[in-house]
């Protein structure tokens, strides 16, 4: 599994921290209000939806972390993928149910 967080402000104007998780060839998103030292401990992440505003964070941030060689082209490609409609975000061991 790889995680990647990044922060952002929310539609209110508060600042957030996203993490996306890709795991089995699927996207996962939380987010949590950013706190203070003090309070990091007691953040607790909740699941979240993706925006197309927050997948273009995400293949931003993926696009850097190519370039540097950290993450491999195939995930910034599926994000692509993803941004064009080619293909969706769903679970591969639940696509039967």
């Amino acid at each position: 599994m790889e995680v990647f967080s990044w922060k952002a402000k929310n539609d209110e104007g508060q600042k957030v921290i996203y993490q996306a998780s890709h795991f089995g060839g699927w996207w996962q998103l939380e987010s949590a209000p950013k706190v203070g030292r003090a309070l990091k401990d007691d953040v607790v992440f909740e699941s979240a939806e993706f925006s197309e505003e927050i997948w273009g964070d995400l293949r931003e941030i993926l696009w850097r972390k190519y370039q540097r060689r950290r993450v491999a082209w195939i995930m910034v490609q599926n994000i692509d993928n993803i941004l064009a409609g080619k293909c969706k975000n769903e679970r591969r061991d639940r696509r039967g149910l």
